[in-house]
Formats: C-alpha cells, sequence, structure tokens
C-alpha cells in the first residue's frame, strides 16, 4: 500500500521527482570522481571516468521513471492530451459530431429519465421489493378499492406481513396566516399502518399508529412530509404538537417523514397525512371505492402464489357482499371484479397506466436515433482517417503497433461522447420539461427535473457504447494500410473500394432507420389528425370552464347564492355571448352513473338498467354550442319544480326508445327495482350525443338533468362562452370573485379547446414527439449521404476532370454522381419498408382510425426520403460537374 501511494503522488509531482533524481545522479558522480581524484587521477579524467562507470543517465532516469509511477495512467493521459489537441485543430468535425452525438444521447436521455420515474424508480422505503398493489379490476372503475375489501385482506397474515391503505391525493385549502389569500396543499388519507408497513421513520416526532385511525373526529392528527416541513416550516423543530388548519379542519402536527419520503405515488406526492377514518362519511359500504391497497408479502411467498391466493379471497368477499344478486344484471357485474397483484415497489401511477407502452415505443424511437448519429460520426471519422493516413503511415514506420494507435483511436472516440454526453444532458433537461407540457394539469409538478444517479448512469453507459459503435470500425480500417506505400505517395493514396463500400453501408443504415422514424412519425401524425377531426358534440373554442372551491363552512344555499351573484356580474362583462354550469361539465370527468327504469322499453322491462346522469343549469347548451334537437333547454325554475324534467340524448333514445323520433313528453323513473316505480321525470328536451369521456370513447347514454346543489356531492363547473378568445376572460374573472367573497377561490380555470387537447395528451405527446425524431433522422441521413457524396467526388477529382478533357458533358457526369449516389438510397429503402411495417403493428394499439401499414403514409414516407436524399446527393454531383479539367489535373 506505501508503494502504490508513493507511485500514485509521484504522479502528481514530476518535476519535483525529476529534480530530485537529476540531484542524487549528480551526487553520485560527484563522490565517484572525488574518490578517483583520491587516488591520483586528475579531476576531468576523474569526472569523465565517472560518468563512463555509471553509464546512461539519460537511459536510467528513463526507467526510474517507468518504476516509479504507474506506466498506464501516464499513457493515458498522454492519448488523452493527444487526442483533445487533435479535436481542437478540427473544430467543424468536432462540432458536427459532438452535435450528432449530442442529439441521439439527449433524447435517450430524455425518455429514459421519464421511464425512470414512472416505471423503474424504487420507492425510498424498507425492502421496497416486496411491495404489492392489490389492483382492482373490472365492474366500476379501476385501482380504487373499498375499506370493507381492504379490512378482508389484512386478516390474511399468512400472505402478508402488512396491509394498508391509502386515498388519492387531494389539494385542500391551508390557512397559511396570511390573511385571505388562499393556499393549497396536498393531503392524503392513510390507514394508521401506513409507515409502519413501508418502514418509513420519523424525522422528528412520531408516526401514526394503529390506534390513531380510530380517534374521535374530534381529535383528528396529522404527519407532515419534510419537505412541507422545510419549504413551508423552514424546519422549525417546535412544529410538534402545533395546530394546523387544514380545508377548515385544526389538524394537530405529531411528526414528520423522513426525508425523501412524499408518499406512495408518482405523480401526486403529499404534503402530509391524515388518519383514514378523517375522510368521509360512509367509508365502510362496500360499494364506496375510494382507496388504494397495498401490502407487504411474506419473503417466502412468491407473487405468483400472491395472487393465486388473492383471487381466491376477492372471489369469496364478492359472494359475501353479492351473492344475493348474482342473478340480476348488477350482480353479475358486481362478481365480474378481479383483483390484480402488481409489484408495488415502484409506486402507484395512473400515469403509468397511459404512459409506460408509448414510452417504450419512443425509447425505440431514440435508440434508432442514437444508431443514426452513430452512423453519422463513423462516416466522419472515416473521412477524417483518410486525410490521416500519412499521420499513421509515420507513426508505424516509427515503431507504433496497431493496437497503440487503435486505442489512440477510440480514445479520441470517447472524447466525442463524453463531450456528446455533456452535451446531451443539457438537450434532456430541456427535453424533459418539454415533455412536462404534455402531462395533465397538477401531475407535472410532482416530477423533478434533474438528473439522478440512475440518469447519469444511462447516459454514461449509452456514451460509452457509442463511442465503441462509431470508433472502433473506423479505427481499424484507418490502422489497416501499407506504411510503405502511404509514405511512398506522400499519403495521398485514397481508399479502396472496400473502405467506400462500408461509407456506403452505413448510408444504407442510415436509410433504413430514418423510413421506420419518418414512417412512424406519419403513421401517429395521421392518428392524432383523425382524432382532433371528431366532432366532440359542442363547440369548443372561446369557452372557459372552471370551478370554484369555497369555504367548508358553507352551506348549499350560501354556495347557491353565490354562484348566482357571480354569473349575474359574469353575464354583464362586455363580449360575454352565454354562461352557464354543469356537474360535472364537459371532459371533467365524465358523469355519475343512476338507475332508471322507462315505461314501455323493452330494455327494462324486467329490471332497471343504469345510464350516464349529470346536472346541468340554464344555457347549459347554448353555451357549450349545440341546440336541442327536439324541445328546450331547462329553465330557471326547473331546478325546484314539482314537476321533474330531464333532457336525453340520442344514445338513449336508441337504447331505450328505437324507433322514436320525438322522445319529448315520454317519461322515465330513477328507479332500478324490480317493479316499475319511482317518481315520474319528463323528458322536454332531445339533443345530440356529446363525447364526455374523451374522443375515443362511444357516446353514451345520458340523462340531463336540473342541477340542484343538494343532489350531488360536489359543485358544478361553470362555464363561459365569449365573442372574444376565451383566454382573454380569466384576467376579468378573478377580481370579479375576490370582489363578491375573497374566501371563494377560482379552480382549474381552463377553456373547453385545451380540455379536449388534455383527454388526448399521450397522443399529442407521442405524435409530436415521433415527429422531432422522424425528423431529426431525416437531417442526419441527409447529412450522411451529402458526406459520402462529397467523399465521393473528392476521391473521384482527377477522373471527373479527365472526363471532362475528353468531352463528356457535365449533365452526364452528374448523373454519373447522382446514380451512384442514389444507390445505396434505394437499398435502404428495401429494407427499411418491412422493418417500418413491422414497427407499425407493434404501435398498432397506440393508432386510432389508421391501420398501421396506411398506404398513404407509407408512399408518402418513401417520397419525403427519397426527395431529401436526392437533395443531398445533388449538390455534390453538381459541385463535381462543374470541375475545370486543368486544375483537377493540377489537383492529381
Amino acid at each position: 500500500m506505501r508503494t502504490l501511494w508513493k507511485r500514485l503522488t509521484a504522479l502528481f509531482a514530476k518535476r519535483q521527482s525529476d529534480r530530485e533524481l537529476s540531484e542524487e545522479v549528480e551526487v553520485h558522480l560527484e563522490m565517484r570522481a572525488a574518490e578517483l581524484r583520491q587516488q591520483g587521477v586528475a579531476p576531468d579524467t576523474a569526472r569523465r571516468a565517472a560518468r563512463r562507470e555509471f553509464g546512461g543517465i539519460e537511459q536510467m532516469k528513463e526507467a526510474y521513471r517507468d518504476r516509479r509511477g504507474i506506466p498506464w495512467i501516464e499513457i493515458l493521459a498522454k492519448d488523452i492530451g493527444y487526442g483533445l489537441r487533435g479535436l481542437r485543430r478540427n473544430p467543424a468535425f468536432t462540432l458536427a459530431a459532438v452535435l450528432s452525438l449530442a442529439l441521439g444521447i439527449g433524447a435517450n436521455a430524455a425518455i429514459f429519465s421519464f421511464i425512470d420515474i414512472l416505471m423503474l424508480r424504487m420507492l425510498p422505503v424498507e425492502k421496497p421489493d416486496q411491495l404489492l398493489s392489490l389492483y382492482r379490476t373490472g365492474g366500476w372503475g379501476s385501482g380504487y378499492a373499498s375499506y370493507p375489501l381492504y379490512l378482508e385482506f389484512r386478516k390474511h397474515t399468512d400472505l402478508f406481513t402488512g396491509v394498508f391503505a391509502r386515498s388519492s391525493t387531494d389539494k385542500v385549502r391551508f390557512d397559511a396566516g396570511h390573511g385571505n389569500s388562499v393556499e393549497y396543499v396536498q393531503r392524503e388519507y392513510v390507514t394508521g399502518n401506513y409507515f409502519e408497513v413501508l418502514g418509513v421513520k420519523p424525522a422528528i416526532g412520531r408516526l401514526f399508529k394503529d390506534e390513531d385511525n380510530r380517534i374521535p373526529q374530534g381529535h383528528p392528527l396529522v404527519v407532515l412530509s419534510y419537505d412541507f416541513w422545510r419549504h413551508r416550516m423552514a424546519l422549525d423543530p417546535a412544529i410538534l404538537g402545533r395546530v394546523l388548519t387544514v380545508d377548515e379542519q385544526p389538524l394537530t402536527v405529531v411528526g414528520v417523514a423522513a426525508p425523501g419520503f412524499d408518499g406512495v405515488s408518482v405523480e401526486n406526492r403529499a404534503d402530509m397525512w391524515a388518519p383514514a377514518m378523517m375522510s368521509r362519511s360512509q367509508i365502510m359500504q362496500p360499494g364506496n371505492h375510494w382507496i388504494w391497497i397495498m401490502a407487504r408479502r411474506r419473503p417466502e411467498m412468491p407473487r405468483s402464489r400472491v395472487q393465486a391466493a388473492a383471487n381466491t379471497i376477492m372471489q369469496q368477499y364478492l359472494m359475501s357482499v353479492y351473492g344475493g344478486q348474482r342473478d340480476s344484471a348488477f350482480g353479475k357485474w358486481a362478481l365480474a371484479q378481479k383483483i390484480e397483484v402488481r409489484d408495488g415497489g415502484v409506486g402507484i401511477s395512473m400515469l403509468r397506466e397511459a404512459f409506460g407502452r408509448p414510452l417504450t415505443i419512443l425509447m425505440g424511437a431514440v435508440g434508432l436515433v442514437l444508431l443514426i448519429a452513430c452512423a453519422n460520426v463513423a462516416n466522419l471519422l472515416i473521412a477524417r482517417g483518410a486525410a490521416r493516413r500519412r499521420e499513421i503511415a509515420m507513426r508505424f514506420s516509427l515503431g507504433a503497433t496497431r493496437w497503440r494507435l487503435v486505442r489512440q483511436w477510440l480514445i479520441e472516440s470517447l472524447l466525442l461522447a463524453l463531450l456528446g454526453s455533456i452535451l446531451g444532458l443539457a438537450f434532456a433537461i430541456w427535453g424533459e420539461r418539454y415533455m412536462l407540457l404534455f402531462l395533465p394539469p397538477g401531475s407535472a409538478e410532482s416530477f423533478h427535473i434533474s438528473p439522478d444517479g440512475a440518469v447519469l448512469g444511462f447516459t454514461l453507459g449509452i456514451s460509452t457504447l457509442s463511442a465503441v459503435l462509431f470508433g472502433l470500425a473506423p479505427a481499424l480500417r484507418a490502422t489497416s494500410l501499407d506504411p510503405a506505400a502511404d509514405l511512398k505517395d506522400g499519403g495521398s493514396q485514397q481508399p479502396g473500394g472496400a473502405r467506400a463500400g462500408f461509407r456506403q453501408a452505413l448510408v444504407v443504415l442510415q436509410v433504413a432507420l430514418s423510413l421506420v422514424l419518418v414512417a412512424a412519425a406519419g403513421l401517429f401524425a395521421h392518428s392524432l389528425a383523425g382524432l382532433r377531426s371528431i366532432n366532440p358534440g359542442f363547440v369548443s373554442q372561446n369557452v372557459m370552464a372552471f370551478s370554484l372551491d369555497y369555504p367548508r363552512a358553507w352551506k348549499n344555499a350560501d354556495k347557491e347564492k353565490h354562484r348566482q351573484r357571480l354569473l349575474a356580474r359574469l353575464a354583464a362583462l362586455p363580449g360575454v355571448a352565454s354562461i352557464s354550469y354543469g356537474a360535472p361539465g364537459p371532459y371533467r370527468g365524465g358523469a355519475w352513473t343512476a338507475g332508471i327504469r322507462v315505461p314501455g322499453s323493452a330494455r327494462t322491462a324486467k329490471e332497471g338498467d343504469e345510464v350516464a346522469e349529470q346536472g346541468i343549469g340554464p344555457a347549459y347548451f347554448e353555451t357549450i354550442g349545440i341546440r336541442p334537437l327536439r324541445g328546450r333547454e331547462f329553465e330557471p325554475g326547473d331546478a325546484h319544480a314539482t314537476r321533474k324534467t330531464a333532457i336525453v340524448n340520442d344514445a338513449f333514445v336508441r337504447e331505450y326508445l328505437p324507433g322514436i323520433q320525438d322522445p319529448v313528453g315520454r317519461i322515465l323513473s330513477f328507479d332500478d327495482s324490480k317493479t316499475e316505480g319511482g317518481e315520474p321525470t319528463y323528458i322536454v328536451g332531445l339533443v345530440r350525443d356529446i363525447l364526455h369521456d374523451g374522443l375515443k370513447t362511444t357516446a353514451k347514454s345520458t340523462v340531463y338533468v336540473p342541477f340542484h346543489d343538494g343532489d350531488v356531492s360536489f359543485d358544478p363547473t361553470l362555464l363561459v362562452r365569449t365573442r372574444l378568445p376565451a383566454a382573454a376572460l380569466l384576467p376579468v374573472i378573478r377580481p370579479e370573485i375576490r370582489q363578491i367573497d375573497p374566501e371563494v377561490a377560482l379552480v382549474d380555470p381552463r377553456t373547453l379547446l385545451e380540455l379536449v387537447d388534455d383527454s388526448i395528451f399521450v397522443d399529442r405527446m407521442i405524435a409530436t414527439l415521433s415527429g422531432f425524431f422522424g425528423a431529426l433522422a431525416l437531417l442526419l441521413a441527409a447529412l450522411g449521404i451529402y458526406g459520402v457524396m462529397a467523399y465521393a467526388v473528392t476521391r473521384r477529382t482527377a477522373e471527373i476532370g479527365l472526363r471532362i478533357a475528353l468531352g463528356a458533358a457535365p449533365a452526364r457526369i452528374q448523373w454519373m454522381l447522382l446514380r451512384a449516389g442514389l444507390l445505396p438510397i434505394a437499398i435502404g429503402v428495401a429494407i427499411g419498408l418491412p422493418l417500418s411495417l413491422a414497427a407499425g403493428r407493434i404501435s398498432a394499439s397506440l393508432l386510432y382510425g389508421v391501420k398501421p401499414n396506411d398506404p398513404l403514409t407509407f408512399v408518402l414516407t418513401v417520397a419525403v426520403l427519397l426527395a431529401a436524399g436526392i437533395l443531398a446527393a445533388f449538390f455534390p454531383a453538381r459541385r463535381a460537374a462543374a470541375v475545370e479539367p486543368i486544375e483537377a489535373l493540377r489537383h492529381e
């Protein structure tokens, strides 16, 4: 160890070591010369004799230097220095190579960072590999489960060491003591064993226990996240025992969770946690699905066995709850529910369901972009190697081995890859921020845009792999020469057909991969255009939608009074054409379901059925830009009239009143019992179908009823149609709300057009990014074709000059070169077409209204690629045809 340390320190103190070595040699020479003088030898002769006896001084110093240091590190340092000087001497080559690599590496790093966050990153908890998510499917909704089902799974200690439940994260009011300004925090309800099962420790205070989940409603508790404590409470240690007002409820702080833990949800990070029993009334109802269940399996229990056992537990539970209704349509529907055991170590994410497959496909796309970039850099290196043939031949003649030169070449490639990865990380951060724009509002806030260890490691890995991919083959080819021949002709000997063929093979690869990416971009663009052409059933332009957050203490009558005052003031604003409200409103979460019976309908003759139901206000359809097909809209008095009214859509008539042209005056009842009954509701209008659940869905049978505050548990969405751009209304709405009552807050204001766009955010993201990657691949392929053509023209300058001198027409020369350049393009297209068709089949599930082998898309793709290739090959060919014969022959 001591010797190793001396060797390492010698690497950083060379001058001092050399000086000490020279002094030591001088001392030895002087001592020997003194001995010889004492023996009677003349001083000059003694000095020469001492030097002769000592031997070669410089050879001895060199041998000593080899022994005192670590030779391979010194050689590596010299190679790196030499490589950096070479890159600095060729700035155009360096810039082109680094930019090509940076774009490829940056795109890969950006997509990987999202995959890492959504699909790979483990929760910062104890042994996350043992965590499972018990994901409910079938029936109504997905993922969410009931509290009784959680209690049922908690009984099975033979499978799990612990089972806990949590609610979704809610944004609620937080009284920070700043006057009337409204602030919000992310609150999550959890069972008492939440932190215990996860293995999360407190930073200060304590975390929840099981008994905390049974506390009286009057003494609620709360645990804060470390980030919330740090940013909002300045790490105040006196926070323990303080009462915070959250959602207008007093919560006593009992502890702060450990740093780095902010919940098990990937895209919705919690600021604080409260006991689940505080959440809402009727939480024990089997049909009330509001929690996510997670468990920690026993180490000896594989996931497959847990899945088999969970299926049995679920069926037994469903039979105990719905077994008496097994013969009814509702009973069959309820009994169809299942439990899917998923990996819980990566957390819970709704975005993972939507983004998982698109991100995987995009990762494959950026991998192809990187391959194209590597091929481009390989072509640049081959051209550079041709220019350095004399230098390489000289180094061979001076004794350098081929491995020594290949190693030097690979180090230069690694330097290029390193520079490309540094710039690529900057591109990746920008790309990540751009991708966040596609996420639904609220989700982007929880993503930390900063390269972590996984992203840095991935970037380093692909940059190293890239260096090998684009550096090894050019290095081997550049060093496979005859030194004597190259020195004899001054290094002017040009590479033979084999090398030219390799460069053309790289172009074929670029064209084939580019065709795959451009075709995919065309398919996704075609799919998005098809989605945008779908009529959602309303006019989305110039309509602003927003909600209001009322104080918790307000009663429904207070909310109604405030809403009517606000609507009256907004209706009086210049440019406002119409105003209304609906619960939940277009693209605000679909609708709730209701059981109905329709007298005279064969569909409900035996038992009731379920339809979608929405509560709306007067002028609702006028505000969203449509008119009733039959009958009328609701009037202000309909909400409180004794005679109940409803408006139905076309889908309702098709399913329950087939053959009826005008359903106005018909009766339905909100009752799904075995016998017809319930208070009659009179249909007063018919409207066309509205796609409330998204552009990819089909219209559901929907019944619209007059909105009444007592009928639903949430506040309606307010809708304002303007004659001007809707976004211009927002600065006016805010002060109007504050003037009426500063305690009421504006929530999530967006135009209907934005809401429709947000509903297809995955399609917009994959179409935009695949279009960018396709354009980038096309550009890189065109540059590769241009480089090969320019190189071929340079190599054949003398031949071209001779042909022109012998009478060849410039047009014929141009066509000869262009034809040679089109050959690898044609081969690349022939190889790329079947690959593109295969890629289309893989992506078929992400396409809407477009076949994966769409002829129009592929014809346009081939046309675009051929046009780009011909354009890239045309300019070098034209330049060659314009060469002067005398200049060409003089060059030779």
